[in-house]
């Protein structure tokens, strides 16, 4: 069967309605769009042909053929094997955001919530909700590496090596910090959303509070330049106060250089122990990522 602009628009009408509930812009939508879409033209391919009389092809229907059976059954099974995964990794997110929410509630926090969606090829984030398109909501309890319960993979999960990059070259060279132990950071603190905001009122890439912000001279958290300048002042004096010790540094950013000095180390806290464990995985990988750049 020919697949022209006018079928291909028909075979896609039904995936569209069928679709109209999923404008929250999860996978579990993604994958309703990409099944339907493969058993449309599926479909129409076997009606064609039980139209036109004609015995329908063991291809057309899914099975093997003795030419190009092998082939065909590998790709229907890979098609299979990923919309399993997809939708495995959809579930479990799903099922991590209610627990961080439940959690919330129970300790009488009050979630964020933050709308993530593609503008232009981009990743773009907002607080209202966006128009016509697709998006997913993202909800904060505190930062994105402080969960206990977090299942991101930190040895795999994607790095951010160009986000900011003018920024965070130009902060990092004038208060003599890292580039890599930056980015470490922000991603530790809103995995780069420059909306992201704490139910305990931390703001932006740094999730910065609004004390800190006041001292370090940011007069808008949510602008990602002061935001990053003011994270990276802040910073850079914890280094300063702990003989450039950036695993001190990080539990610093995370307790307080009080609580830090007061326990002679990383206090005894889950979180923060938690946190800057996942800061120095991630700092490694940023690394090691920016020096095979330089390379």
């Amino acid at each position: 069967m020919f697949l022209n602009a006018s079928l291909i628009k028909g075979l896609l009408q039904p995936c569209m309605i069928q679709t109209t509930a999923t404008r929250d812009g999860t996978v579990a939508g993604k994958i309703l769009i990409i099944v339907c879409i493969f058993f449309a033209i599926t479909g129409k391919c076997i009606a064609d042909d039980a139209a036109s009389n004609k015995p329908v092809s063991p291809t057309a229907a899914g099975a093997s053929s003795p030419s190009a059976g092998s082939e065909s059954v590998g790709s229907l099974d890979e098609f299979e094997r990923r919309v399993r995964e997809v939708a495995k990794r959809s579930a479990e997110e799903e099922k991590l955001r209610k627990e961080q929410e439940q959690l919330a509630r129970k300790n009488g926090e009050q979630s964020i919530k933050v709308y993530r969606y593609q503008k232009n090829g981009t990743v773009t984030f907002s607080d209202s909700v966006p128009l016509k398109t697709r998006y997913q909501v993202v909800t904060y309890t505190s930062c994105y590496a402080c969960s206990i319960s977090s299942n991101v993979d930190w040895h795999h999960t994607r790095l951010h090596l160009t986000a900011f990059a003018d920024t965070i070259t130009e902060v990092a060279q004038l208060y003599k910090v890292e580039p890599a132990l930056i980015r470490a950071i922000i991603h530790a603190e809103s995995a780069f959303n420059p909306l992201a905001r704490s139910s305990k009122g931390a703001t932006g890439l740094m999730q910065l509070m609004p004390g800190t912000a006041k001292d370090m001279g940011v007069s808008n958290s949510r602008d990602p330049e002061q935001n990053i300048q003011g994270g990276v002042k802040y910073l850079a004096g914890l280094l300063q106060t702990f003989g450039g010790n950036s695993t001190l540094a990080a539990a610093a950013y995370n307790a307080g250089p009080a609580a830090v000095s007061r326990h002679n180390g990383i206090p005894p806290y889950e979180e923060t122990q938690t946190y800057v464990k996942r800061v120095n995985i991630l700092l490694q990988r940023y690394r090691s990522q920016m020096q095979l750049a330089t390379n």
